[in-house]
């Protein structure tokens, strides 16, 4: 799409196009902006996204959707002026994936209670060896950011992948339904905000919804332990995971400390994925197949996968002088809290520390989690445990086990450590990238 074909998608009060620019990508937040993009400038409390349109024209963006007038008359390049900004953005972004849906391209969707922007990354990595391919930037996988995506679909790219997330029931089902997908993945379904959900199953359907959008024949690529809540639909539904039934499984791996090697039962080609944790290889099976589904040729995905890193705060790691240094601090879902254990716990290099805050969004099962995670100082007696927040108030303190309750009490403790091995993770909210920080500067 060029600038110029906005106009005859949907009406604007006025328009000035210097220069006729393919689109790809599209921001409502100035600072991202790059070249080729649309800035989308809207009015929020604190701020007028107006004031920042000439800047976003300077970075190099493509164009500019406004709707001040005044501030448009003063502005130098492609621009369009609108009645309202953010309601323009959303009418746009819908009529980009109805053309999306009408066009050849391969669309895949990505949802799950954790794991999902990882997967997203590995798919771009992945499918970019084959052809271009255009993703959620970042994790704006809500109904805003969703829109804001389709708004900068690239139309050379042969592969679009988006990213949906969920707040209330019934989110997933209306994004799925508006991205038409042709390949439908759920990386997980655990208690990350359940308590929005009220109940385990609830949380399940919903996530398990984002098929009620995949096109006629389209590819459903789902956690093995999820084959009982597959709901029915016209396509076909391939598993993932540990199990012996599993459409695809590791059949043998080797932990080498920061990378982990393995090989599959549907693939000759030994994969390697650089992070330290076992279930992002386990969770790269996923990808695997998705490719493999796609006539992907398995020299591709291994270059792919090979290319793939971490976002920061969502597992990323570096050495720090004596420390190998795990951030995951932007989020803490309570089946992540485990699989991070198990793979600290597989890990040679030691001492091992394992930092963690309070999870978010759990209410009516608080009791239940924080003690289950509190008990991993036992079934885990190499690591140790340090447990922050009140929410682990209740729990004795043990040799391998220190509770704290404040974070700054935790940060006065973590500067003692030296060496080894130290993953630091709660909830975004908790702001454990302090405690990063901390270990950084030391």
């Amino acid at each position: 799409m060029k600038v110029s074909d906005i106009l005859q998608k949907l009406p604007v009060i006025k328009s000035d196009i210097v220069k006729d620019e393919e689109v790809n990508g599209a921001f409502l937040d100035s600072r991202l902006v790059r070249s080729g993009s649309l800035f989308f400038a809207c009015r929020g409390e604190n701020a007028d996204g107006n004031l920042y349109a000439q800047k976003s024209l300077d970075t190099g963006a493509a164009a500019v959707i406004m709707d001040n007038e005044s501030i448009y008359n003063e502005v130098k390049g492609s621009k369009l002026l609108v009645e309202d900004t953010l309601e323009f953005m959303q009418k746009l972004g819908r009529i980009r994936f109805d053309e999306l849906h009408n066009s050849d391209k391969r669309v895949i969707a990505v949802t799950g209670s954790f794991g999902k922007t990882g997967m997203k990354e590995m798919l771009k990595y992945i499918f970019r060896e084959q052809e271009r391919v255009y993703a959620t930037d970042g994790n704006k996988n809500n109904m805003l950011g969703v829109m804001l995506t389709g708004c900068g679909i690239d139309d050379k790219a042969g592969t679009v992948i988006i990213e949906l997330g969920s707040n209330n029931f019934g989110e997933i089902k209306e994004l799925t339904e508006i991205v038409r997908p042709n390949i439908a993945v759920v990386t997980s379904v655990g208690h990350a905000h359940i308590g929005r959900f009220k109940t385990f199953e609830r949380l399940i359907f919903e996530k398990m919804s984002i098929s009620d959008g995949l096109t006629k024949g389209g590819e459903f690529i789902i956690p093995t332990k999820l084959t009982p809540f597959v709901p029915k639909g016209d396509f076909k539904f391939r598993t993932f995971g540990e199990s012996a039934y599993s459409g695809i499984r590791i059949t043998e791996h080797t932990h080498h400390g920061e990378y982990i090697t393995f090989k599959t039962n549907l693939t000759t080609t030994e994969f390697r994925i650089n992070h330290p944790y076992m279930h992002i290889a386990e969770n790269s099976l996923c990808a695997v197949y998705a490719a493999l589904l796609s006539n992907i040729d398995e020299e591709k995905i291994a270059r792919g996968l090979l290319e793939y890193k971490s976002a920061k705060g969502h597992g990323s790691f570096e050495n720090i002088g004596d420390i190998f240094l795990i951030d995951d601090s932007y989020n803490a879902g309570f089946e992540s809290f485990i699989k991070s254990t198990e793979s600290l716990h597989l890990m040679t290099k030691t001492p091992k520390y394992a930092v963690y805050g309070e999870m978010g969004e759990i209410e009516g099962y608080e009791e239940e989690l924080y003690n289950e995670i509190c008990q991993l100082a036992f079934s885990y007696p190499d690591i140790n445990f340090y447990l922050v927040g009140e929410s682990y108030a209740k729990a004795k303190e043990l040799e391998n086990r220190k509770i704290f309750l404040t974070k700054d009490d935790c940060i006065n403790a973590v500067k003692d450590i030296k060496n080894g091995i130290v993953i630091v993770k709660a909830s975004r909210a908790k702001k454990f990238e302090d405690i990063v920080k901390v270990i950084k500067e030391k």
